[in-house]
């Protein structure tokens, strides 16, 4: 699957996230998945031996990529490995669900379980994680709820409790340690849209005590690469 769209970035405070819940709750369709809090999501990123990615987007670079596996469910027996592009204002996201038992092969560098798998995004991440000696480098947990509108397939959602490690990858552990990656209210509005983004939620993001950022869940859960290492 590959998704092609534009996407905007906002950090909200408790205040904000429960008011642009409470608006999008009665103007959008809500997501199947979404409860009180949202559901769960769990990503670990790879990156290359020399942090290839993590310095493209510090350095402002217009293109970009990121490599990750995701999951919603510790138990679960699917994976989803994606690609997630971005090109200037543009984003584009390649996805390939492979199993829990090659994810824990790909998580210990065995890349050649991508070669099993007759599909142009497994091939391009064979490709990029073998010749980067790619690796997981941080493990990224957040709730999310989501609100859709299919006219311009405009997708909102809203992200809190974001968390990470930087030391442990078991992905399928429930008892992994998690740390939250700012000392206060963390919490994540992202837009994504095709074509133009409807007037009145641009009204509403105007409204917001915050402004559109190039933020990036990868790069900010790095804490300790970042004050230790880098």
């Amino acid at each position: 699957m590959i998704v092609n769209r534009r996407e905007l970035k906002y950090p909200i405070s408790e205040v904000d996230y429960y008011k642009v819940d409470n608006l999008f709750k009665d103007v959008l369709k809500e997501d199947k998945n979404n409860n009180c809090f949202g559901y769960k999501i769990r990503s670990l990123y790879f990156d290359s031996i020399d942090n290839c990615d993590y310095y493209s987007k510090i350095n402002g670079e217009e293109v970009r990529k990121k490599i990750r596996l995701r999951i919603y469910d510790t138990k679960t027996e699917k994976v989803k490995l994606e690609i997630k592009r971005k090109m200037n204002i543009n984003q584009r996201k390649e996805t390939v669900t492979i199993s829990r038992e090659d994810a824990i092969r790909l998580i210990n560098k065995d890349y050649s379980v991508l070669l099993k798998y007759n599909n142009e995004t497994a091939k391009s991440a064979y490709n990029i994680m073998t010749i980067g000696q790619y690796r997981p480098v941080v493990l990224v947990d957040y709730n999310r709820k989501a609100y859709i509108h299919e006219e311009n397939n405009i997708r909102v959602t809203l992200d809190s409790d974001i968390r990470s490690n930087e030391f442990d990858f078991d992905m399928f552990n429930d008892d992994i340690i998690m740390n939250p990656i700012v000392n206060y209210y963390n919490a994540l509005l992202e837009v994504k849209f095709d074509g133009e983004l409807f007037c009145w939620i641009s009204q509403a993001l105007s409204n917001l005590y915050t402004t559109n950022q190039s933020l990036s869940k990868y790069c900010s859960s790095r804490k300790f690469y970042e004050n230790y290492i880098f």
